[in-house]
């Protein structure tokens, strides 16, 4: 091993860490000197099955109970409790640097005395029904907390409207398609929306758009009840009628009053009022009080059939039944300006100590958090404890920087991450290898599912064939690692010898990194199989100890899977000579998802004079420079030079930068990457070439030679995509 010095902030060797909030750093000579390929293996070999065998259940369950204990929502003083208490342990654990990052910016907050209502209000005003506006507890001594918040939706506008109630099912364009052929239309109304299918910010600014002057969601017992309403929590993982889905309404990611830069004490705000917000009022509700106002409706105007739940009611789409009747929404909700705080842990490399692997997951929570963040909180404690132990019991450390990140508010839009990426852009984007999120660690325990940028496939799938299957059966079956039952339950569609890995969405904290700056990205969790938009429990009450301890997992074997999925995956970025990057299934996946998109619009651009050919041509260059290149890395005996290592892996870590667009993509210029976006209609999701898509749907049944304005900025995009899809290409063999 290498000999260690400390060395102050002006040091001649500083790092980039050090502004990221880190006061010292340790560097290593070894960079300095030829890699012994025998040397390269010593003292490490055994580090994997080490790591992996260090991880313990019971220290992740002891991490949830204390994590979720009371409630802590971001800009809390319960929530800067937590921020130390971690950075606390990750000096515990031996880490070589922890700190705290505030950050001043703009969140929700509902009223501390009132609650929000929805009211039923008859033809004289009367109250025929309230909302309660607060969850009830069930089970749990935390659950009685005062701290629990009264329920509301972030970034809600605040104020009260009264008008008639239309129901809109899950509150999609193809939704309100159906209301506009039943002549129903939702201008001047409240709607009611069902959670479930599409992110909740996404069905507010549509009911917005559609003239909508207020909005009320719910989650139906068809999608979150599913095994009756008797069967809910506490006695199983279902949610009962009193449980309200809180969360954020706003469609932007980071901090609303400093967009596209961080909200450090010299940023200029914004003024609030034009802040990307939602300006109708918006509040959610349990399905037991939703039921109540859908029995109101006007029974002459009946639900299609799949848009029939299972409530004790006929669900009609338009208008309350009684004459006159009216739904009144009030809501107290209003923004503020408040300080938020990402915790950051540091185990320094020693062979290439400005090359760094992040680790990720939020810390914040709607109320107690057990599953969301929680579960992966204390996952990553964990593993940080494990990564501890290996260097202060085996004086091991990894040749790259290993970077332990606990974000501040991503409830609210990603903002802890977000102000820290935008913060540190300029040295990510030089040296960041990658960033590994688990926001959610175990929702359900059917199978492993993944998310992940086309680079980071294999090295995910590869780690995954070394973790135990912590499922009996499955065992039994002959699965034998969580590899195996992942194949089993999840296939790719097109070749099921090999697991489905989906494409990142937005919704969690790698969207800064891989969407913005293109810094190669995955997101692991342990899931459930049944078909629903989330867990049951999500962002309510009801997200507690007792729930993953006795009803979701009960001696935490499946968080200690993906703990060590995600410490295998940190390891093998951190010590692997040659980064493990899958360039070879880049271009397989580019040529997949082209000839997606030849066979849906190549006939329509041919009407309008525009082509795929030079983006053919660009997929296919790329194609074969990254089999030269892949040859050229097998070919490559020679790992003793360490300047040749060094600019094979720069050329690896560069290769997801030359997908992203400075100038963003068109009318969406918050996200970068030519490939990969969020959905523009549902923010959870992912679209490949989405500046393309988008376009391409918006003139979707039109006549030809109809908005060429339109038109216009399609093939522009066509011929971003072929120049940067061909810059990649040159970059793997320049």
């Amino acid at each position: 091993m290498v000999n260690w010095k400390y060395l102050g902030t002006a040091a001649i060797f500083a790092t980039a860490l050090t502004a990221m909030g880190v006061g010292m750093y340790y560097v290593g000579y070894g960079a300095e000197r030829p890699v012994d390929p025998k040397e390269e293996t010593k003292g490490r070999i055994d580090i994997s099955s080490m790591l992996l065998e260090e991880i313990k259940a019971s220290n992740i369950d002891a991490y949830l109970k204390t994590l979720s204990s009371v409630p802590h929502l971001a800009g809390t003083k319960q929530d800067l409790e937590q921020a130390n208490w971690i950075k606390d342990r990750f000096y515990e654990f031996g880490l070589d640097s922890a700190s705290v990052s505030p950050y001043t910016v703009y969140l929700s907050y509902p009223d501390k005395n009132q609650p929000n209502k929805v009211y039923l209000l008859d033809s004289d005003g009367n109250a025929n029904f309230t909302t309660n506006g607060k969850q009830e507890p069930i089970y749990s001594a935390e659950e009685d907390s005062p701290d629990v918040p009264f329920n509301f939706n972030a970034y809600s506008a605040t104020g009260t409207v009264e008008g008639d109630l239309v129901y809109v099912y899950y509150g999609r364009e193809e939704d309100y398609k159906v209301l506009e052929e039943a002549g129903i239309n939702v201008a001047g109304k409240i709607v009611l929306a069902r959670y479930g299918q599409v992110f909740r910010g996404n069905i507010v600014a549509l009911a917005e758009t559609k003239g909508a002057i207020g909005a009320v969601l719910y989650s139906d017992p068809k999608d979150f009840a599913q095994k009756g309403r008797n069967d809910v929590y506490n006695n199983s993982i279902w949610m009962p009628g009193k449980a309200a889905q809180l969360g954020t309404v706003y469609l932007g990611n980071g901090d609303p009053l400093t967009p596209n830069y961080p909200a450090i004490d010299s940023a200029y705000r914004i003024d609030r009022t034009k802040a990307n917000l939602p300006k109708i009022p918006v509040q959610p509700i349990g399905y037991d009080e939703a039921e109540r106002f859908l029995r109101a409706m006007d029974n002459s105007k009946l639900a299609p059939a799949d848009w029939q739940g299972t409530l004790n009611v006929t669900y009609c789409m338009g208008g309350l039944q009684a004459a006159a009747w009216r739904v009144k929404l009030e809501v107290l909700t209003s923004n503020k300006m408040a300080t938020i705080h990402n915790t950051i842990g540091i185990l320094y490399g020693d062979e290439e100590p400005d090359r760094y692997v992040l680790v990720g997951n939020h810390r914040d929570a709607w109320i107690l958090g057990a599953t969301d963040p929680s579960s992966g909180t204390a996952a990553m404690l964990e593993m940080a404890r494990a990564f501890g132990i290996m260097k202060q019991n085996y004086n091991w450390r990894p040749r790259r920087t290993l970077v332990f990140c606990s974000w501040g508010a991503e409830e609210y839009g990603l903002i802890g991450s977000y102000e820290w990426v935008e913060q540190h852009n300029k040295i990510l984007s030089q040296r960041a290898v990658a960033y590994l999120n688990v926001d959610i660690a175990v929702e359900g325990t059917y199978s492993l599912y993944g998310s992940a940028a086309p680079l980071l496939r294999t090295v995910l799938s590869d780690s995954s064939k070394k973790i135990p299957n912590p499922n009996a059966t499955e065992v039994a079956s002959g699965h034998k690692s969580i590899y195996d039952t992942w194949v089993k339950s999840f296939p790719d569609s097109d070749n099921n010898q090999y697991p489905k890995i989906g494409a990142l969405g937005s919704g969690s904290d790698y969207t800064a990194f891989m969407h913005t700056y293109g810094i190669p990205s995955l997101d692991v969790r342990y899931t459930y199989q049944e078909d629903i938009g989330s867990y049951p429990l999500y962002h309510t009450l009801y997200e507690t100890h007792f729930l993953a301890s006795k009803l979701t997992d009960p001696g935490f074997l499946y968080h200690r899977a993906v703990t060590q999925l995600w410490a295998e995956i940190a390891r093998n970025l951190t010590e692997s000579l040659i980064l493990p990057f899958d360039v070879e299934w880049y271009a397989t996946f580019l040529e997949r998802e082209l000839k997606g998109l030849e066979t849906t619009y190549s006939d329509r651009l041919d009407l309008e004079g525009a082509t795929f050919d030079y983006f053919r041509s660009a997929v296919t260059n790329f194609f074969t420079s990254t089999e030269t290149f892949a040859e050229n890395r097998r070919a490559n005996k020679d790992i003793t030079n360490t300047l040749a290592v060094r600019q094979l892996n720069d050329r690896l870590i560069q290769l997801e930068r030359f997908f992203i667009d400075p100038r963003g993509l068109p009318d969406r210029t918050e996200f970068n990457h030519i490939v990969f976006a969020p959905s523009a209609s549902d923010t959870y999701s992912s679209s490949t070439f989405s500046g393309l898509t988008d376009l391409l749907e918006m003139v979707k049944g039109q006549s030809e030679g109809q908005n060429s304005e339109a038109w216009a900025k399609i093939k522009q995009h066509l011929s971003v995509i072929a120049f940067y899809v061909e810059e990649a290409a040159k970059s793997l063999l320049c």
